[in-house]
């Protein structure tokens, strides 16, 4: 029973972070520039990028819950600049570019397909509020043709500094770079999508 009541009071306080601000605008935020620095990977051969998201995503709600609840939540006053599903695409083709062409999804036939499906992009707070964590969860499908080349789960968390929505961009700026980085390494090591020898 006491659990509850902390989830209560937590999800009062944060849903309701825009008391006494009426008519004002919400704070918009962004996933800011990919200034870290790349991982040291080799080039690799032109992909076609696939990318989808769960509905929930497709919205620009800063997306909260607490623990494993199945009731997720977004701040009141608070607002992504695009869509997460927008946002985490785009990081991912700044990161990938650095190592080759990252094509449209309508490419030649010719080119490996790289199907990318973000299920989770949120900030999940323990049940007593202490702290929170952004959490990025997505899936990967390296396709040669109608032929899988290779997969990845890929599920990355970093702490918030702080406890709020603030806290929470910044917790989920860390796990989508990471998310990025781990999807470069992982395709640098494919076969079909590595660069072809010269001559």
């Amino acid at each position: 029973m006491k659990m509850r009541s902390v989830v209560l009071v937590l999800t009062l306080a944060l849903a309701g972070c825009g008391v006494g601000r009426v008519g004002a605008p919400p704070a918009v935020f962004d996933l800011g520039l990919d200034a870290r620095p790349a991982p040291q990977l080799p080039a690799r051969e032109p992909v076609a990028l696939v990318f989808s998201a769960v509905p929930a995503l497709s919205s620009t709600g800063v997306i909260w819950r607490v623990g494993d609840s199945a009731a997720p939540q977004a701040y009141a006053t608070y607002r992504w600049a695009s869509s997460p599903a927008d946002l985490v695409r785009q990081r991912l083709i700044e990161r990938l570019s650095r190592q080759g062409p990252v094509l449209a999804e309508r490419a030649s036939g010719q080119t490996p397909q790289l199907q990318v499906y973000l299920s989770q992009f949120e900030q999940v707070f323990t049940p007593d509020g202490s702290s929170s964590e952004g959490r990025v969860l997505l899936q990967a499908v390296l396709l040669d043709g109608r032929s899988v080349v290779g997969q990845l789960r890929v599920a990355t968390q970093a702490p918030a500094p702080t406890q709020d929505a603030a806290g929470g961009v910044a917790a989920l700026r860390q796990a989508t770079d990471d998310a990025a980085d781990q999807l470069a390494r992982w395709l640098a090591t494919q076969p079909r999508a590595a660069a072809r020898p010269a001559g």
